[in-house]
């Protein structure tokens, strides 16, 4: 009984361990303005917004919007995604937001929302991704990435 009872003691602690590991198979969805990262951005700027979110944070009038943006900061920050690139995929169900390896960003980042919009196409890609928390999502493998007849989605 014993030899049962720590099986599934140590059994539940690696299920509980491991990642949280999907694979999505989505559309690339464009969002003309779109905050997600520092990609791009200087540590001075980085700086500056990290001591303004910190005093935002232990203030007693942070609202619930600012509270989220830190926490997503934060999140980013934990993980070493501050700097990533991202992209927005269209599922089923609702729009993601993926950070990305710079090297899985590199095989996105010629798609031209208006030339697949005029040519009526969409990118159809399926990769593995990484719950990191609530609605952050990571993936460095896009197992697959064509461009298909369709609508290509955007928003202003």
């Amino acid at each position: 009984m014993r030899n049962i009872t720590l099986t599934l003691i140590i059994g539940f602690l690696i299920l509980s361990c491991s990642k949280n590991e999907q694979e999505f198979k989505a559309d690339l969805y464009f969002k003309l303005i779109d905050i997600g990262s520092f990609y791009g951005a200087d540590e001075k700027t980085i700086e500056k917004f990290e001591k303004s979110f910190d005093s935002i944070h232990w203030s007693k009038m942070a609202g619930k919007d600012e509270l989220e943006i830190i926490r997503v900061f934060d999140i980013l920050k934990s993980n070493d995604l501050l700097k990533s690139p991202w992209i927005n995929l269209k599922t089923e169900s609702d729009i993601k937001k993926i950070y990305l390896s710079e090297k899985e960003y590199e095989k996105l980042k010629e798609f031209d929302r208006n030339e697949l919009i005029t040519d009526n196409k969409k990118v159809e890609l399926k990769m593995k991704v990484t719950e990191l928390d609530s609605g952050i999502y990571y993936s460095d493998k896009i197992s697959d990435l064509k461009i298909v007849d369709g609508k290509t989605y955007w928003r202003k």
